[in-house]
């Protein structure tokens, strides 16, 4: 999923973050905000999956990991890469889909809002009774934009939404295919579990886009509860 090209970029525009000479020095950073210089996170969710290409329901396992580097006054310049993989098998029809994104974001935080562009790479294959129907690739551009509030020791309540519009979508056998404006909007919890940035992640995600092969499709919605860990260091 993270491409040498697009992982070169990324590398690139995060080193940037981390010369910022004025990064923080403070050892809870950000005020009151808990914010490390450098996080990594896993996440598993268990997803709702309601398909219009598919025609009919699913749930399962969605699995997700990313990177976060903050840098500049009080840790305001953020830089993230998130990846998440979900497979699907929607037992009444036998059909499937497997859905890859992966998404680079840099925003810039005042107080408690934070706001940003963000751009990456979608990949959605579709098998319609067992027959390969769909393998559609896009790159996506758009914006994210959130809140970030402190509570208790250590705690945060996070939301995010983050808005993706695909272009250049193709089929990796020439089929008409289309993918659609995607909205992804989020709301975690984290909980402290050590001075050293070991945090507790308990999240809520809502997803919509559409999706079609050959004139064949509409909306694909998703509602997604997670619970995964960050791991987190100040330089």
């Amino acid at each position: 999923m993270l491409s040498r090209k697009n992982f070169s970029l990324w590398v690139v525009l995060c080193t940037a973050f981390m010369c910022w000479p004025k990064m923080a020095s403070a050892a809870e950073g950000g005020g009151a905000i808990r914010v490390p210089a450098i996080a990594a996170y896993a996440d598993v969710g268990y997803f709702t999956y309601k398909s219009k290409l598919a025609s009919s329901n699913d749930t399962g396992l969605r699995y997700g990991y990313g990177f976060q580097i903050f840098g500049g006054s009080e840790r305001a310049l953020g830089a993230a890469m998130r990846s998440s993989l979900l497979n699907a098998t929607f037992a009444l029809n036998e059909n499937k889909i497997t859905d890859k994104t992966q998404t680079f974001i840099f925003n810039y935080r005042l107080g408690y809002v934070y706001a940003g562009v963000a751009f990456g790479t979608s990949q959605m294959t579709f098998s319609k009774a067992g027959v390969d129907a769909m393998d559609a690739y896009a790159n996506t551009i758009g914006g994210n934009a959130g809140g970030l509030f402190p509570f208790g020791r250590g705690n945060t309540i996070q939301t995010d939404i983050t808005v993706l519009k695909p272009s250049n979508v193709k089929d990796t056998q020439q089929r008409s295919v289309s993918l659609g404006l995607k909205i992804e909007a989020d709301t975690f919890l984290t909980f402290a579990l050590s001075r050293r940035f070991i945090d507790l992640m308990l999240g809520f995600k809502y997803t919509q886009h559409t999706a079609s092969v050959g004139g064949e499709g509409g909306a694909e919605k998703l509602t997604i509860p997670s619970v995964g860990f960050r791991f987190g260091a100040n330089l």
